[in-house]
C-alpha cells in the first residue's frame, strides 16, 4: 500500500512538472535557459504554490476555497461576457476591489464538456483557488514572477533583467492542485476551454 501512495505521488509530481513546462512553453526567455536552469525555476514556483496552500490551510483550518477567500476578505462575484472574440475568459481577479469574478457563461459551456462528474464538481472551486492565489500574491507573498529575474544582457557593469510572468500561474497551479487534493492538473482545464472555443469558432 505504502508503494503504490509512493508510486501515486511519483506519478503526480512528474505531471506537474510536464504541465508547468507546457506552461511555460510560450515564454521566448524561458525557452533560451539551459535546462537546469529551467528546472531549478519550476520546481522553486511549485515549492511557492505548494507552500502556500500549505499555510492556508493551518491559517484557515480547511481547505475550500470559497470560505478561505471569505477570510481574506475576497468576494466572488458572477458576471456574464467570458466569451468573446479573444477567447473564453473563465475567471480573473480584480485587486482593486478585493474581488474575484466567475465568467458564468463560461463556465456553463466547460460544465456542459465535462463527462465525469468529479471534474465538473470542482471545477468552480478550481476557479476560485487559482484567483485566490493572485490574491496572497498581493497581500503575503509578493509577484511570483519578480523573484526570479533573469539576466538577458550584460555589458560591463550594465545589464538588463526581464521576468518570466507565467512563473506566477505555475505557483498558482500548484496552490490549487495542493489545496484541493487533486490528482491531475488544473491546467487540464485550459486545454479543454481552448479545444471549447476552437469548436465555437467553427
Amino acid at each position: 500500500m505504502l508503494d503504490q501512495e509512493k508510486h501515486k505521488g511519483l506519478i503526480g509530481q512528474r505531471n506537474r512538472l510536464v504541465f508547468a513546462f507546457l506552461e511555460l512553453s510560450g515564454d521566448r526567455i524561458f525557452q533560451r535557459l539551459p535546462e537546469e536552469k529551467k528546472m531549478a525555476l519550476v520546481q522553486a514556483a511549485l515549492e511557492i504554490g505548494e507552500g502556500a496552500a500549505a499555510w492556508v490551510r493551518a491559517e484557515c483550518g480547511q481547505d475550500d476555497p470559497r470560505r478561505i477567500a471569505e477570510h481574506f476578505g475576497l468576494k466572488i462575484f458572477g458576471e456574464d461576457k467570458g466569451v468573446g472574440a479573444q477567447g473564453m475568459k473563465r475567471s480573473e481577479y480584480r485587486p482593486e476591489k478585493s474581488t474575484i469574478v466567475i465568467f458564468r457563461d463560461t463556465l456553463e459551456r466547460l460544465m456542459g464538456k465535462v463527462a465525469a462528474k468529479d471534474l465538473s464538481d470542482c471545477l468552480l472551486r478550481f476557479l476560485v483557488a487559482h484567483e485566490l492565489f493572485h490574491h496572497l500574491e498581493k497581500i503575503k507573498i509578493g509577484p511570483v514572477a519578480e523573484k526570479f529575474k533573469i539576466v538577458t544582457w550584460r555589458f560591463l557593469r550594465w545589464e538588463r533583467q526581464r521576468t518570466i510572468p507565467k512563473l506566477s500561474d505555475v505557483a498558482a497551479q500548484a496552490f490549487t492542485q495542493s489545496l484541493l487534493s487533486l490528482d491531475f492538473s488544473p491546467l487540464v482545464f485550459d486545454y479543454l476551454t481552448y479545444i471549447l472555443y476552437a469548436d465555437l469558432k467553427k
